[in-house]
């Protein structure tokens, strides 16, 4: 390579891995490239017809344009240099960068992969890479475009909920569940709802255990827990108003009353909301579930047939 200041006006750009560029990011760096000078040079390669091809280093060059600079300081690799070989360079450059979005760096990734014959094992090595990140990184290629987007929006705005991390919560899930709809639900109930990292993993963890259970249910209950956490963290400067143990167990208790009452009084009020209770039921039957380990190895069955022979309601009683 051969290091010095070219005309900008003779760098042609073609194939690179950035596809997106923030307006303010360019111009923060125009002004840097004005104050202090350029420190990082792009790369090129000399072509005899066409002047030089950019390896590596739009978002300099752009920012140049931006100042009005009408020179950049390029590292130039020879026109007898393999085009594999430049390509190789400018992906490696871009994979390292922190400033390339998600589905920017997959991409990056994945053509590296394809153009060097590499699993993702023997590309995290030579990357020097956890595998589990550049799988995470992958991820976000299995899914489609609007859910790319969110990712991509929430890596420069933070205004989207969704992550990497999201992604591959949902891909899990795809995998343990065999259903693929699943999936977008998922991420459909993170965008929907702001579900964090934790609590998407909740969710999912709902999914695989109860298989009858949607996606849908198995958020609420999670959002139980979310508004349950709420009223724990409002209290004042005394550390009075905390919700207790005991009022948890005094609202059961009325629970129960109300149910015996409505069983005695009004039978005909408990048939007609059957399904909305017993959902509230199957929520608040999970949450005690999370809290307390061994009710995960109950075998309790909640009956949701309307069909059951008398052999089954005897057997239960």
């Amino acid at each position: 390579m051969e290091l010095k200041k070219i005309s900008l006006e003779d760098i042609v750009i073609k194939q690179q891995s950035r596809e997106t560029f923030q307006e303010e990011g360019i111009k923060a760096l125009a002004r840097s490239l004005a104050e202090v000078g350029q420190i990082q040079p792009v790369v090129v390669k000399k072509c005899s017809e066409e002047g030089y091809i950019l390896i590596a280093g739009e978002r300099r060059i752009r920012a140049l344009q931006e100042s009005e600079q009408d020179q950049v300081l390029a590292l130039i690799v020879k026109d007898e240099v393999p085009e594999e070989d430049c390509r190789l360079i400018q992906l490696a450059e871009n994979i390292q960068r922190e400033d390339l979005n998600p589905l920017e760096k997959a991409g990056a990734i994945k053509a590296y992969m394809e153009l060097e014959g590499l699993n993702k094992q023997e590309a995290s090595q030579r990357l020097g890479l956890p595998r589990t990140t550049l799988t995470e990184w992958l991820n976000i290629l299995e899914v489609k475009e609007p859910y790319q987007k969110k990712v991509v929006e929430n890596f420069y705005n933070g205004e989207s909920p969704l992550t990497l991390s999201h992604i591959s919560l949902a891909k899990s899930l795809d995998s343990k569940t065999q259903d693929p709809t699943k999936k977008y639900d998922l991420l459909n109930q993170v965008l929907q709802h702001r579900l964090s990292r934790e609590e998407t993993r909740k969710v999912a963890s709902f999914c695989v255990r109860e298989p009858a259970l949607t996606v849908e249910e198995a958020t609420a209950a999670v959002l139980i827990s979310r508004e349950r956490k709420k009223i724990d963290l409002r209290t004042d400067e005394d550390g009075e108003g905390k919700v207790s143990v005991e009022e948890l167990q005094k609202a059961l208790q009325k629970a129960e009353e109300l149910l015996e009452e409505l069983m005695d009084k009004d039978p005909e009020s408990l048939q007609e909301k059957s399904d909305d209770l017993l959902q509230g039921f199957i929520y608040l039957f999970r949450l005690f579930q999370e809290n307390f380990p061994e009710l995960k190895k109950s075998a309790f069955i909640i009956p949701l047939k309307d069909d059951d022979s008398e052999e089954q309601e005897n057997s239960r009683g």
